[in-house]
């Protein structure tokens, strides 16, 4: 059952520019959508207007089978139950984080609980302007958890960041998934990063929809190339030269099988990938690529080339 809905949604910035339109989106309650897409594809201006900051030219999102716009606060703009975090947020300088965090409305268990799922109970006594990028984003992230939310938008809560408080902040924000009841929209700069989190995947280009699904269904039947890109490596075979199909194949690198059976070909390059190596295999008519194990083939070898064909629809 939709929790969320988006309904004949239009919003233009100028006659030239259509920031973004959706016939129609529906989002289950407690859902984890990732929203992926090339810059100025519309995804920062879809979850504005979910959150109620941009109001569009047409249409209307409903949450709970309410519109959400009787309740946008004129003098605070957006909606009381959805919390909306920018990738370009501010914390106020010169104050304690637990000044910043804490209020008397809120009970002391919970504070400690969001504090501590938030990573940053040893940095309530800091100030926020000594605070790291990483940390300044679990500070920013508790403070929009603690008024509990009944949906979160997050927009690229991963930019910026070193390696190490990227990895802190996607545990943080796989845990309050877990813990909490929020329906989470989030977008990323890196769309791999949605895969091993999200239960479905939107894909926009131009303002508009061009694929939704689950993880494995965007990344293994992408509907285009463009799709397909956004996810890493991929090839576009000629899908009758392979097998019986009539439409072209668009592939990963781990769905082809270099075995000792299937079509020809001779190994014209082998890249290094630490754990996995790139195998470049030429055949009779085109050139592919294929995963293998480290020092399993080197340039020169013959090998036969095989489609996992199981993972398209026939």
């Amino acid at each position: 059952m939709s929790f969320l809905k988006l309904q004949n949604i239009q919003k233009s910035y100028s006659q030239e520019r259509k920031a973004f339109a959706c016939p129609s989106l529906e989002i289950s309650k407690g859902g984890k959508v990732g929203i992926a897409g090339e810059t100025g594809s519309g995804k920062s201006t879809l979850l504005k207007i979910i959150a109620g900051l941009e109001k569009p030219d047409e249409g209307e999102v409903f949450m709970d089978n309410e519109s959400v716009y009787p309740k946008l606060d004129r003098l605070i703009p957006g909606h009381p139950e959805i919390a909306y975090l920018s990738q370009s947020f501010e914390l106020p300088k010169f104050i304690k984080v637990i000044e910043f965090l804490h209020s008397s409305s809120i009970e002391e268990e919970r504070f400690d609980q969001i504090t501590r799922l938030c990573r940053v109970k040893g940095l309530l006594d800091k100030d926020t302007f000594a605070l790291s990028g990483g940390e300044r984003q679990r500070v920013a992230l508790a403070k929009v958890i603690l008024k509990e939310p009944v949906v979160l938008l997050l927009d690229e809560p991963y930019s910026n960041l070193d390696p190490h408080h990227e990895r802190i902040i996607k545990e943080v924000i796989r845990d309050i998934s877990k813990e909490t009841d929020a329906t989470i929209l989030m977008v990323s700069h890196d769309p791999s990063d949605l895969l091993p989190w999200a239960d479905k995947v939107l894909i926009l280009k131009d303002g508009e929809i061009a694929q939704i699904g689950a993880p494995k269904e965007v990344y293994y039947k992408p509907v285009n190339e463009y799709t397909a890109g956004l996810f890493g490596d991929f090839q576009k075979l000629d899908g009758s030269k392979w097998s019986s199909l009539k439409q072209d194949l668009i592939v990963r690198p781990e769905q082809l099988t270099l075995n000792n059976h299937g079509k020809t070909g001779e190994v014209q390059a082998v890249y290094f990938h630490g754990n996995h190596e790139l195998i470049e295999v030429k055949t009779d008519n085109e050139t592919i690529q294929a995963l293998a194990s480290p020092g399993t083939y080197q340039k020169g070898d013959k090998v036969g080339v095989s489609i996992k064909l199981s993972d398209y629809p026939k």
